[in-house]
Parts: C-alpha cells; structure tokens; sequence
C-alpha cells in the first residue's frame, strides 16, 4: 500500500477502517469465548450485549468514516443516521454495561421487574426521542439540537458514570483485597471509556475510541480471567480454590471461627420448581450470605464450599458475636422470600472455633457434624408439629 501517494483523506479513512477492523476481531474473539464457555448467567448475558451491541457501533464507525471523508450524493444524510444508530448501540451498551456491574454488585437496584424497567426507563425514552426527531428533521439541525444533544450523550453517559462511581465506592468500602482488586478492575472500563470518548471529540479524525475501546475490554477480559480462577462461576462468591488459598495463607488461628451451611430442603426445590430455579436459588442465597458477613468488624471469608453448602471462616475473639453473625444470616436469608415469592429459604449453620491441636480441616469437619446436628433438630420439631 503506497501510503504516500494517498490523499490526507483516504490515508485518513484507511486508518479509521483498520482501527474499527481491529477493534471488531478483538470483541468478537471475546465473543466466541464467552459464548463457548455456555455460561447462562444473566450478568454473563449482559456482558455479552455489551460485546455485541460494540461490535454494531464498530459497523456503524466504518460507516461513518466513509460518507465523512468523501464527498457524495446523500452523503449527510448518512451521517446523520450514523449517529442516531451510534446512539442506540452506545446506549443500549451502557445499559447493559451497568446492569452487568449492578448484578456482580448483587442486584441491590435491580431485583424486581419494576425496578428493571425503572433503569432502563431514561435510555428507553431518549432512544425513542432522538429516531423521532432524526426521522422528523429534514436536515442536520438535529446535531444543534440541545435536548438531543442530551438525549445522545449525558444519558448514556450517566450510566457508565455511575456504574464507575458503583464500583469505585465498593472498592473503597470493602476490606477484603480480592473484592477490593475486581472492584477496582471494574471502573476501569467506564473510567477508560469516558475518558477515549472525550479524546475523540478533539480528534475526530482519528480512530481513537474503536482502539482505546478494544483494549479497555481486552484489559477487563483479562481481569475477569483471572477473577474465575477463584471466583464461583455460578453464585459469584469464592470457590474451593480460592478457600484452599485462603486457608493456606491463613494465620490468625487463635481466634478464628469456621462456620458451614446448608440449604434446608433444597432437592425439593429442584424437584418442583426446576434445575434452573436451584440454581438462581443459589445465587440469591449466597447473594444473602454475602449481605450477612459484609462490613462487619469480624473479618469473614464466605465461599461455596460444594453443591448447595456454604462456608465462612471468621475472625473474632468472642463466641458472641458469632453468634450474633449466626442470627444475622438467618435474617438476611428470611429476607429472600421477597424475591423468590414461590418459596423460603432457609438454611442449617454449625460453627467450630479454630484451636492449635487441630488442623483446619479437622475444624471444618466439626462445624460440619454441628451443621447437620442442627439440621436435624430442625427436622424433629416440623414432625412433632405435626
């Protein structure tokens, strides 16, 4: 390619093409990945909306750039339509970009339908408002237009802001450093974002944000590698591994409790409702579980230990307040009914403190044994009520 025998413009649109090119290779790479992990999650869903909905605005780029550097009949007209649909895929992907974040946050905004709706209200009703008046304007006025000025930006926007803000507030409140570093590796992307987007106004001619877009995701994929590797890919809470981790780096023994849990009844669950409903069950307990042992003064680990149990391990000098943690948990799982509606939740707990004569294994057998002692105390008092 003879790059010095081209025209500013054509060297110009080359660059634009190759960046957007690019930038569509690396999200949809991601893309197949994603979707060949066959993870059915609804936050994995989102994120692979955004993946999708960023490839589109990538198209729409391409586009862009053709009828901008060159002169042609309906040229404007282009233009103009291109920047509606930059709109409705930019928006559609700060929708989705927030309610993954809100659903890693665990969902405290987004429980309900009505709340759902709710957040996608705004985004909803200025995409609607701006293919109006672009339809309605026979003209580029539209791009002088204050309230569609609006509608294009700051709405968007404001999600990715406040999706960054979410994160950076959570990183700054949590005191357990793996959650403080996904936290963090959260903003990065919004962060990043906001900040090519601003380039990009100032050199408009430049392929700037399709790049900076793509290895911000690309940044952000490998973080969320790295995140699964001791991360519970159903429930979102720490695995196995990362309890073997923690367990092996652990040395406060002296005053450390280990807690396990179990969901009551939980095969009836799957025999009546379904596989699938267990298995957002799951989601909404640990989601519970991780309400009960946050911001607290004990120091609590929380994991899936296997199936349908649970482990904490946590740090504090008197029996009392695990006990208080205990009533904690059981108030939070209660709480669920809200949400599930078709049953309760309910769970087993049986705790066992930590001594120098016994290995930590050991200990989590013990609170194992408590756990199913208590769980069948719970079995004997429904048949005597009967």
């Amino acid at each position: 390619m003879d790059l010095l025998g081209m025209s500013q413009n054509t060297l110009l649109l080359t660059f634009f093409i190759i960046g957007n090119i690019v930038s569509i290779l690396l999200f949809f790479v991601i893309l197949v990945s994603n979707i060949a992990s066959k993870n059915r999650e609804t936050k994995n869903i989102y994120f692979n909306a955004v993946l999708v909905s960023q490839i589109a605005y990538f198209i729409i780029d391409i586009i862009w750039a053709i009828a901008y550097f060159n002169n042609f009949e309906g040229r404007i007209l282009v233009i103009r339509y291109s920047k509606m649909l930059y709109f409705i895929t930019g928006g559609f992907a700060a929708f989705c970009w927030f309610m993954y974040i809100e659903i890693l946050m665990g969902a405290r905004f987004s429980k309900t339908k009505k709340q759902r709706l709710i957040i996608g209200l705004p985004i909803l009703l200025s995409t609607a408002f701006v293919v109006i008046i672009t339809i309605a304007t026979p003209d580029d006025r539209i791009v002088k237009n204050v309230l569609v000025s609006i509608s294009q930006m700051y709405i968007p926007y404001a999600y990715i802001v406040f999706a960054a803000i979410y994160s950076i507030v959570m990183a700054i409140k949590t005191k357990k450093k793996q959650l403080k570093k996904n936290y963090i590796s959260l903003s990065i992307y919004p962060v990043g974002l906001v900040i090519v987007s601003i380039l990009q106004v100032f050199f408009l001619e430049l392929p700037i944000f399709c790049l900076g877009t793509a290895l911000l995701i690309v940044l952000l994929y490998i973080f969320k590698i790295q995140s699964q590797v001791s991360t519970d890919p159903l429930t979102g809470i720490n695995n196995r591994g990362a309890l073997t981790k923690y367990i092996g780096e652990y040395t406060e023994y002296n005053s450390t409790y280990v807690l396990m849990i179990d969901v009551d009844k939980f095969k009836l669950i799957n025999d009546n409702f379904g596989h699938l409903e267990g298995d957002k069950a799951l989601i909404i307990l640990a989601n519970a579980l991780k309400e009960g042992s946050s911001n607290r003064k004990e120091k609590c680990f929380l994991a899936r230990y296997g199936g349908d149990e649970f482990i904490i391990i946590a740090s504090c000098d008197e029996e009392f307040d695990i006990d208080l943690l205990v009533d904690d948990l059981h108030k939070e799982v209660a709480k669920t009914y809200e949400i599930t509606q078709k049953y309760k939740l309910s769970v087993s707990i049986g705790y066992c403190r930590v001594s120098e004569n016994e290995s930590i294994l050991q200990v989590i057998e013990n609170a194992d044994e408590r756990m199913y002692e208590n769980k069948t105390k719970k079995k004997k008092l429904e048949i005597d009520k009967k």
